[in-house]
């Protein structure tokens, strides 16, 4: 445990760079949203999509830190593949790392959002605003977290091609590995038993908006509207969890025994 925790230690250091990266690409985001919307009379609207934009990203930072790690990592690959410490628990380290970083800019974010709509909107109240924004967090986390464990299983298989073949036909051939798994994994769920199976947990938009109505009137027309295609499945999110579990332990066994050389 102690040389997991010192190998974390470690990362926050290696990391650091990412962390600080992501820190200046959002705050230019932010302060493109501000001048841009008060150059052209729209600030309110241009700082509401710029923190919308920033919130979003998030679903992408746990890769890109990964990204940025494992490139590093690949640098010295002999000294970090031949520690004493499993596969797993070097790339849980990373995770854990970029899951912090990734924490601490989405707090800010999403609390940042929350206050400014709150404060320049009046659609939502408190309450509503508290659900959309822990859905929003539980479904940025969930799913920026395979999306990086999706990065690190093919980055595993990029990395065992690489020992046989030059870069460019590794990238190639991983790059069509992936689209062979993900138009497979597409008809997969798309199957009437997984859609069965992890069809289940429904939560409507209109079961988080609390006193909620949308209405535009104009020449006495009136429409109003809380979409009853915005369908949230929990099974969805287990199935990713479980997916994204497999394909760690699939990842660790090929670097393992493939890269590992």
């Amino acid at each position: 445990m102690n040389a997991w925790l010192a190998l974390t230690k470690k990362e926050f250091r290696l990391g650091l760079p990412a962390f600080l990266v992501a820190l200046i690409l959002f705050a230019g985001v932010v302060a493109g949203g501000y001048f841009f919307g008060n150059y052209i009379g729209y600030e309110q609207e241009f700082l509401t999509a710029a923190f919308i934009i920033i919130v979003m990203l998030h679903v992408f930072s746990l890769m890109f830190y990964s990204l940025y790690s494992l490139n590093v990592e690949r640098k010295r690959l002999h000294l970090w593949l031949h520690t004493p410490m499993p596969i797993a628990g070097l790339l849980i380290s990373k995770l854990v790392t970029g899951i912090v970083f990734k924490g601490f800019t989405f707090i800010i974010a999403i609390t940042s959002l929350a206050l400014f709509f709150n404060h320049h909107y009046d659609i939502f109240n408190e309450q509503t605003i508290a659900n959309i924004v822990g859905l929003i967090s539980i479904s940025i986390f969930v799913y920026g977290l395979s999306i990086a464990i999706t990065f690190i299983f093919f980055w595993s298989i990029f990395l065992t091609l690489s020992k046989r073949m030059n870069d460019f036909l590794s990238f190639i051939l991983t790059f069509i590995v992936f689209l062979i798994m993900a138009w497979a994994y597409d008809k997969f769920i798309h199957l009437a038993f997984m859609e069965t199976l992890t069809n289940w947990g429904a939560i409507q938009l209109k079961d988080i908006t609390v006193e909620f109505e949308f209405s535009i009137v104009k020449d006495a027309f009136e429409v109003e509207t809380i979409s009853e295609a915005s369908v949230f499945y929990i099974g969805h999110f287990v199935r990713e969890l479980i997916v994204t579990v497999i394909m760690f332990i699939t990842a660790c066994w090929i670097i393992e025994k493939k890269a590992e050389v």
